[in-house]
């Protein structure tokens, strides 16, 4: 090693994504949208999407197998899409369960069992380093979609409040965040409109509007990105990656 080996700038890396929001708000049609998108299913949220795709995959082994046959195998897909993180932690749940010989997560006692998941052992970084191999082995962009949860969140500064978060146990969230390179939070924007009333009373209500993405961390929901992207970007995937590719 010498100071000659030292680069100033490192080579573009596929990304590593997580999207979340609400139910029905596309997250699975924003992933069909992507450069070939293979699904790895552990729910049946497909519909109508025409899209390559794993059967549903009801235990943690047959997922894990599905994705170690995108390693082991010749392919022509360049996105992984995992439809659902929060439907692929129950199957995690189950692993953990039979390993003890355990009924249910609840029964080794509280808080332990997620601990057992996620630490003792290791499915949760089992699959977290399995997705960096296909992303380093086969250049892969990965995102993974998530469902959304309002939780309180206690703030060392201010009074507790609500927010968005991931549909996860907060250590498993927390793993899934910090190995993402952006964590996206889905949602309608939202705005408001004054009607005049009876006897000129001012009424607010209210409205919905386009789909948008946020990229950045607000006190109302979980977000972040190492891109430099801005605050809030269009539902639309091709517009975040020439953001990505541009910063």
């Amino acid at each position: 090693m010498s100071l000659a080996d030292i680069r100033k700038k490192t080579k573009l890396k596929p990304p590593k994504l997580v999207l979340y929001g609400g139910a029905g708000i596309g997250k699975t049609s924003f992933a069909s949208g992507m450069n070939a998108p293979i699904f790895a299913l552990t729910e049946d949220g497909m519909g109508k999407i025409q899209c390559d795709h794993f059967p549903v995959a009801n235990d943690y082994d047959t997922f894990i197998a599905n994705l170690k046959t995108l390693l082991d195998e010749d392919h022509e897909y360049k996105t992984l899409a995992v439809d659902s993180l929060d439907w692929l932690e129950p199957l995690i749940w189950e692993k953990v369960c039979q390993e003890h010989n355990k009924k249910s997560i609840e029964e080794f006692g509280y808080g332990r069992g997620y601990v057992e998941a996620l630490e003792v052992l290791k499915y949760w970084r089992q699959y977290v380093d399995l997705l960096n191999t296909l992303r380093e082995d086969k250049g892969m962009i990965i995102l993974q979609i998530a469902h959304n949860q309002i939780k309180r969140f206690e703030s060392p500064e201010i009074e507790a409040y609500d927010r968005h978060e991931l549909k996860l146990h907060r250590k498993a969230g927390d793993l899934i965040l910090e190995h993402s390179d952006c964590c996206f939070f889905a949602n309608f924007k939202l705005g408001t409109v004054k009607t005049q009333g009876k006897g000129g009373q001012t009424n607010t209500k209210a409205v919905q509007g386009n789909r948008v993405i946020y990229t950045q961390a607000k006190p109302a929901f979980l977000a972040k990105n190492r891109y430099g992207l801005p605050e809030e970007m269009p539902f639309d995937w091709e517009s975040i990656r020439e953001a990505i590719i541009k910063n």
